[in-house]
């Protein structure tokens, strides 16, 4: 009887720590899937597919061979006017179907109006500079342009929507509030692949995304000289869901790829004119897919002279552009801040204004010491002050804490020593008996 009691106790520990402790689990990608490979002219165009923003073409996108079409995609890059399309059959497992949009350029002008609920949110437009909504961009190019809303606690908002010529368009972006969320850890070989949740960056690899919504997230990888990889991933309330991609040598030497750095990092990417992502610092921007030929690259930063450059790129081959961005006239007594957390996703506060997600380099901060918050739903806040020198860039690294809400409860480690103590030494005394 006395045995009988303590295993009932030591199990009791482990449910314990079932509960508590996040649980892990592999991988779980949608299987027996077909794809739809999204591509257009120009390449680098932003594609949503039923709602949900997916990334840049070339982008290929799994489907379940139990899935009900109609599909909506959408395509669409900035100064040019959107393509939209329904496909009304299901690739069967294996198949890969291509939709193709050759995107007509706008050369007129409109005005873009943002709201959003609730007020406050961080909203972003092709990637660019982020402001605090409710805001108004005057003389925008007219078509299609990429609006995202960001605000701690919520899902994040992403839409494509149309300028007309001369005219103004309204987009209200409603958040919905985050309940159940998850983790997603994300590893690769070989290693420093970029990745992308539901189209937005969130680091290289090795990497971990908190702040998802539970359910299923469109994940990529791209590492240059190494075919993409895209899947579904099904992430867990409470869990770290684990993935770890090894990942293919390109074979198929139809495109080539672009290795950009920048030095500041933080510079958005434009090739021909189309936005392809965000430089960061230890990692350089892998763009894969690009079109054999000869390509105009445009780095731009706020307060630094835009970097233009051309670039040639051969099928199955790697150019590598290092840019060295010259600052504009700066303000007298400035710096850079460079800032990123582990998980990626969470939100920076900067005396008291949010002014982005993580990861993220702030351009032209006034010297002098700042209040910095970094808040991730389920993590502890981070809170710090800095002081900056003018001219200095400055690098702020956060591993953020786990929040364990309700009851303090002892440590991992401690819990396990309780056991051993308590528990597993007892029984093996009894045995001996």
């Amino acid at each position: 009887m006395k045995m009988n009691t303590r295993v009932l106790i030591f199990f009791f520990f482990i449910f314990i720590l079932a509960g508590i402790l996040p649980a892990q689990g592999s991988m779980p990608v949608a299987s027996g899937s077909g794809f739809f490979l999204v591509e257009s002219y120009p390449s680098g165009a932003q594609v949503i597919f039923d709602g949900r923003f997916i990334g840049v073409t070339p982008v290929t996108y799994p489907v379940m061979a139990t899935s009900s079409p109609p599909y909506t995609i959408t395509i669409a890059a900035s100064g040019y006017y959107p393509h939209t399309t329904q496909y009304t059959a299901t690739p069967q497992p294996g198949e890969t179907i291509r939709i193709y949009a050759d995107l007509e350029p706008s050369q007129s002008f409109g005005t873009l109006v943002i709201s959003s609920v609730p007020t406050g949110a961080l909203i972003t437009v092709d990637g660019g500079k982020g402001q605090q909504a409710p805001w108004t961009y005057q003389d925008i190019r007219a078509g299609s342009h990429l609006v995202q809303a960001f605000l701690s606690g919520y899902e994040p908002y992403v839409t494509i929507t149309d300028v007309p010529a001369g005219g103004t368009t309204t987009v209200e972006a409603v958040l919905k509030p985050l309940s159940d969320v998850g983790t997603m850890q994300v590893k690769s070989a070989p290693g420093g692949a970029d990745v992308y949740v539901d189209g937005i960056y969130r680091g290289s690899t090795a990497t971990t995304v908190g702040n998802l919504a539970a359910g299923s997230h469109f994940a990529l990888l791209k590492l240059v000289g190494y075919q993409d990889w895209s899947g579904l991933v099904t992430v867990r309330p409470g869990q770290v869901t684990i993935l770890d991609i090894p990942l293919q040598v390109q074979t198929e030497m139809n495109t080539g790829f672009i290795h950009i750095e920048s030095m500041p990092s933080g510079a958005s990417v434009y090739v021909d004119g189309v936005y392809q992502g965000v430089t960061q610092g230890g990692n350089p921007l892998d763009l894969t897919g690009i079109p054999p030929g000869e390509h105009v690259l445009t780095l731009r930063l706020e307060n630094y002279q835009d970097y233009t450059t051309r670039v040639l790129v051969q099928a199955g081959k790697t150019a590598s552009v290092r840019a060295s961005l010259v600052p504009l006239q700066a303000p007298a007594g400035s710096g850079v801040v460079q800032i990123s957390s582990e998980p990626s996703g969470a939100n920076i506060f900067l005396d008291n204004l949010c002014i982005g997600i993580t990861p993220l380099t702030i351009p032209s901060i006034p010297a002098g010491t700042h209040e910095i918050v970094i808040r991730l739903s389920g993590y502890q806040d981070y809170r710090n002050t800095f002081n900056l020198s003018p001219g200095q860039t400055a690098q702020i690294q956060v591993a953020l804490n786990r929040d364990m809400p309700g009851i303090p409860f002892p440590p991992f480690a401690a819990v396990l020593a309780l056991i051993g103590a308590g528990i597993i030494f007892p029984l093996r005394r009894w045995h001996k008996r």
